[in-house]
């Protein structure tokens, strides 16, 4: 009886979450379709599993276990889900339906076979190897989309590097968890064929429960991952006046040996001021302005501060992790992206974002754009297109 009090808990928990998920999923970066049907689908099943105990008409339970097998759609559904989510994509193909021919054939065999002269028992073994073998393939698959599309992801702007570490572990965790189900079932099965059991994958069915409620509480708990990039970009514009906002660039102590004699008297007159030399070049950056300008030089963004050129220099030189030629492009990596947010190719082209924030051509704009972000300039402005429709 407590197992299927848990099951039901399971599955209105699960219930709650896909209403929550549903009304933001639009403008949620992590999720999409896919997911909701994934957990709609696992969370009915709990929830008529643990209610079976509770209804005394045979008829009922019979019926549930007939048709709970329709329930391993949710092994292609995750693989889509990891593909939709790596593509930045919302709505559905029609063409991925044919991912749902194998489980929808399978499930229509087992509802109807008692209507085939065959070995019953062999026949089960039979099907249940080639289910193995499929949901093993689906397994490799969303491995393989995993590695070679959403975990490599990487980039130097600090929200790009939040979002890009938020995905990454929470399909990590979503794919462990599928694994962890599946091994569960498979385990189940074959106890169930060593005692010659009826064939039916149910025994042991509260590690699945607790496998999906702690997916369910993954979520409910991350605001990020339950309402997306909006409350993630808030986090880190609350924390900005915390910290110094590129401090990644930052390092204050030199790891480069000073052998040159003029570094070492200016590392006497700059040391004392570096964290203000610092935020004050940070200050004048994120102000954009300057740094529109293509031509722009050490000696101008000294000028502008009013602070000698070589102590600008030797601050690039020994107290940043990249060069004043990288610096400049990440800032005007930044301004692109506020550009961007701010729904400026509603009605400009990319090419002319380029040129506006300080580049000289669209290629290599293309080229920072990636390298610094992680994606492309219409990867990331898709990303947040459906904020600026609503």
């Amino acid at each position: 009886m407590l197992s299927n009090l848990f099951f039901i808990i399971t599955g209105i928990i699960g219930f709650i979450t896909t209403f929550l998920i549903f009304t933001n999923y639009k403008s949620n970066r992590i999720m999409n379709l896919y997911i909701i049907l994934l957990i709609l689908i696992i969370s009915l099943r709990f929830f008529l599993s643990g209610f079976t105990y509770f209804i005394f008409d045979p008829s009922f339970r019979n019926t549930y276990f007939k048709y709970s097998n329709l329930s391993l759609v949710v092994i292609p559904i995750c693989y889509l889900y990891f593909k939709n989510l790596s593509e930045n994509r919302k709505k559905i193909n029609s063409k991925e339906l044919l991912h749902f021919i194998f489980p929808v054939s399978f499930f229509l065999f087992i509802i109807n076979r008692n209507h085939f002269y065959f070995d019953s028992e062999r026949t089960g073994v039979i099907l249940y190897g080639l289910f193995f073998i499929f949901a093993v393939v689906y397994v490799i698959l969303c491995f393989r989309i995993l590695k070679t599309k959403i975990w490599p992801r990487k980039g130097e702007i600090k929200v790009i590097q939040k979002q890009n570490k938020l995905i990454n572990n929470w399909t990590l965790f979503l794919f462990s968890a599928l694994v962890l189900t599946i091994s569960r079932l498979f385990i189940s099965i074959i106890i169930e064929i060593y005692f010659d059991e009826s064939i039916k994958g149910h025994s042991y069915q509260w590690i699945s429960a607790m496998i999906w409620l702690t997916i369910l509480f993954k979520i409910l708990i991350s605001p990020e991952i339950l309402y997306g990039y909006n409350v993630l970009h808030q986090k880190i514009n609350e924390n900005k006046n915390n910290s110094l906002v590129l401090n990644d660039i930052w390092k204050m102590t030199p790891d480069i040996e000073l052998n040159n004699s003029q570094h070492l008297i200016l590392k006497e007159k700059i040391d004392q001021n570096i964290i203000n030399y610092i935020k004050e070049i940070e200050s004048i950056s994120l102000k954009f302005e300057l740094f529109r300008n293509a031509n722009l030089t050490i000696t101008d963004l000294a000028n502008s501060l009013q602070i000698p050129k070589s102590h600008i220099s030797y601050l690039f030189k020994y107290h940043s992790t990249i060069s004043f030629s990288e610096y400049k492009k990440v800032i005007r990596i930044h301004d692109a992206i506020k550009h961007i947010e701010l729904n400026y190719l509603k009605n400009n082209t990319l090419d002319s974002l380029s040129k506006k924030v300080g580049f000289t051509s669209y290629n290599p704009f293309f080229t920072s754009f990636k390298e610094i972000a992680g994606v492309s300039p219409l990867e990331y402005y898709k990303m947040n297109r459906t904020e600026f429709e609503e």
